[in-house]
């Protein structure tokens, strides 16, 4: 995507939420455990990113982004019994880093099951604190690995995520597809092979898998480490006692004061 084609897009952006008013949306109650807490923390204007069917229940004005449009959605989740409650997208954009959103466009950006998918965390934490105003707020809902699928996986490691931090990583390595594809192999959800050569496929096409995996102790631990290199506040992070799959966190923009010259 050229420049040109980057500032229009912000213009695009910047157009709907001129435009948008008073919009709530109704997807994952308000008065749930799992709900309860985003709906209280994200007010304003916000962007949601991979609602799929089942959107944030919040009394806000919502952007959703997604990789796919809308229409496209609904055919590949056909099968789905609630695929006609597929959110309508007004953003498509398959990357991690959002060139045509200006700074501090958002009060927010909220998410859920997100997070495991992305190459390289840190850098995405930041592009989404980027995006929302100063104060602004990050909700994320991340799968803890001991209950899903990633049960008898390695939880990675601080170290793995500064070094990515520290190395802009841009792709999954391929080391993470044979730990997903070899290790999750047989349990209930999972319907792929396990194969070198599956693995491999993954990586050059660099498949959307749970590339990393979490507890809430280690997203806890990764995310203080983060504010020493990222400007948040880590205003939460715990698990849902009533489905303790679900670690909830929320990370409030700090301002940076300017230098005084």
């Amino acid at each position: 995507m050229t420049e040109g084609v980057h500032q229009r897009a912000r213009q695009v952006v910047r157009s709907w939420l001129e435009s948008v008013s008073g919009r709530t949306v109704h997807g994952r109650s308000r008065h749930s455990d799992f709900g309860r807490k985003a709906y209280e923390l994200c007010k304003g204007k916000g962007l949601e990113i991979g609602a799929l069917h089942n959107p944030f229940d919040l009394d806000a004005e919502v952007v959703y982004l997604d990789q796919r449009k809308t229409a496209e959605l609904r055919a590949h989740f056909k099968k789905h019994p609630r695929v006609r409650r597929i959110s309508q997208i007004q953003l498509v954009w398959k990357g991690d880093a959002y060139p045509f959103i200006d700074d501090n466009a958002f009060d927010f950006v909220v998410n859920s099951h997100v997070l495991e998918h992305v190459c390289n965390p840190g850098r995405v934490i930041q592009e989404w604190l980027r995006i929302v105003r100063p104060g602004g707020i990050v909700y994320m809902v991340v799968p803890d690995k001991n209950h899903c699928f990633d049960r008898r996986r390695e939880i990675t490691s601080l170290e793995h995520h500064i070094q990515d931090y520290e190395a802009d990583t841009k792709l999954i390595e391929l080391a993470h597809y044979r730990d997903y594809i070899f290790n999750t192999a047989g349990e209930a959800e999972i319907t792929h092979e396990a194969s070198e050569e599956f693995a491999q496929k993954c990586f050059k096409g660099q498949t959307s898998v749970h590339a990393h995996t979490f507890t809430a102790r280690s997203l806890d631990e990764f995310l203080r480490a983060l504010t020493k290199r990222v400007p948040f506040e880590l205003v939460l992070c715990e698990q849902q006692r009533s489905a303790p799959l679900h670690i909830h966190c929320a990370l409030r923009k700090v301002e940076i004061p300017e230098k005084q010259e």
